[in-house]
C-alpha cells in the first residue's frame, strides 16, 4: 500500500492567489495554521474518544458534551483549512499527517469514569488553549 508522506515540504507549495501577503510570509502563515491543524484534528478525535468511552452516573450528561466540543472543534478545524487554502497554501488535515504533527499528548484510552474524562478534556481543552494565546 502506498502511504503520503507528511513532510513539511510537501505542503510548502503555494498556489496562485488574489492575495496581497508576499508569499514568504503566506508559507510561514501556513506552516503555522497546518501546524494548529494538526492539533485541532487531533483535539477532535480526542473528544470523539471521551464521547464514546464516557460511563458512569453522569453518562447522558458527559456524552452530550463531548459532542458538543466535538462538533466546535470541528468547525474550528474547517475554518483553520479553508484559510490555509485561501492563502493558497495546502491543508494537511489527515488523520496520519495530524498523528505525525499533532503536539497534544496521546488522549487516555483506558479511561472510562466520567470524572476521569472530565479531568482529561479539560487538561487538553488548557493545553491548547494556551498555544492559540500564543499567536496574539
Amino acid at each position: 500500500m502506498k502511504t503520503m508522506s507528511s513532510k513539511p515540504e510537501e505542503t510548502s507549495r503555494m498556489y496562485e492567489t488574489e492575495n496581497d501577503i508576499s508569499q514568504q510570509r503566506r508559507v510561514e502563515l501556513c506552516a503555522l495554521m497546518n501546524q494548529r491543524l494538526a492539533d485541532a484534528v487531533d483535539l477532535q478525535t480526542q473528544m470523539k474518544q471521551a464521547h464514546w468511552n464516557v460511563k458512569g452516573p453522569h453518562f447522558i450528561g458527559l456524552h452530550e458534551l463531548f459532542d458538543k466540543i466535538d462538533e466546535a472543534v470541528e468547525a474550528y478545524v474547517d475554518l483553520i483549512a479553508e484559510r490555509i487554502v485561501q492563502l493558497g497554501g495546502i491543508a494537511a488535515g489527515t488523520a496520519r499527517v495530524a498523528a505525525g504533527r499533532s503536539r497534544l499528548e496521546e488522549y487516555p484510552l483506558t479511561i472510562t469514569d466520567g470524572s476521569a474524562h472530565v479531568e482529561a478534556v479539560a487538561k487538553v481543552l488548557v493545553h491548547v488553549r494556551s498555544r492559540s494565546a500564543q499567536l496574539h
